[in-house]
C-alpha cells in the first residue's frame, strides 16, 4: 500500500463525501473515482444546512456574509450563508458550521463561536441563542 500527503483542504472535502462511521479517506477516493457518475451523490445535496433554522426565523439572510479573523496570522476568513443554509468558502459549500471554518484556518475550531455575521456584529452562537430566546417564549405564552 502506497501513502499520499493530501492538503487540509482535500481533506476536509474528503470528509463532506464519507459516510459517517463507515468510510475511511480511501473508501471515499475509491468512490469518488471508480464508481458511475449517476450512483453518486453528495451528503451536502442531500440534507439542508445547520443554518436553514435561521434563515427560516429571518435572524439570516441568503447572502449574508460571515468573517473570521486571524488577526496575529494577518488572515480574514470570508463564507456566504446559502438558500439551503450552508456555507460557501472558497468555492466549497459546507453544511455543517464548524467544518466550514476548520476548511479555512486548518484545525478544529468552534464555528458557532468564530464566525462573525458582519451585517450585524453577532457570533453565530448569538444568532443560535436568539432563536432559542424566541422558541422559549413562544412556548411559554
Amino acid at each position: 500500500m502506497r501513502k499520499i500527503e493530501i492538503d487540509d483542504e482535500v481533506y476536509a472535502l474528503l470528509q463532506r463525501y464519507a459516510r459517517p462511521f463507515e468510510d475511511r479517506e480511501n473508501d471515499v477516493l475509491r468512490r469518488l473515482l471508480f464508481a458511475d457518475d449517476a450512483s453518486f451523490e453528495p451528503k451536502a445535496a442531500s440534507r439542508p444546512g445547520d443554518l436553514l433554522p435561521y434563515l427560516d426565523a429571518g435572524l439570516l439572510e441568503v447572502g449574508d456574509e460571515l468573517v473570521h479573523e486571524q488577526p496575529r496570522k494577518g488572515r480574514v476568513h470570508r463564507g456566504t450563508v446559502t438558500p439551503d443554509g450552508g456555507i460557501k468558502v472558497g468555492g466549497e459549500v459546507y453544511p455543517k458550521v464548524s467544518p466550514a471554518l476548520k476548511a479555512v484556518v486548518g484545525h478544529e475550531i468552534n464555528g458557532w463561536g468564530q464566525w462573525v455575521l458582519t451585517r450585524t456584529g453577532q457570533r453565530l452562537q448569538d444568532v443560535r441563542e436568539e432563536l432559542r430566546r424566541r422558541e422559549s417564549d413562544e412556548s411559554a405564552a
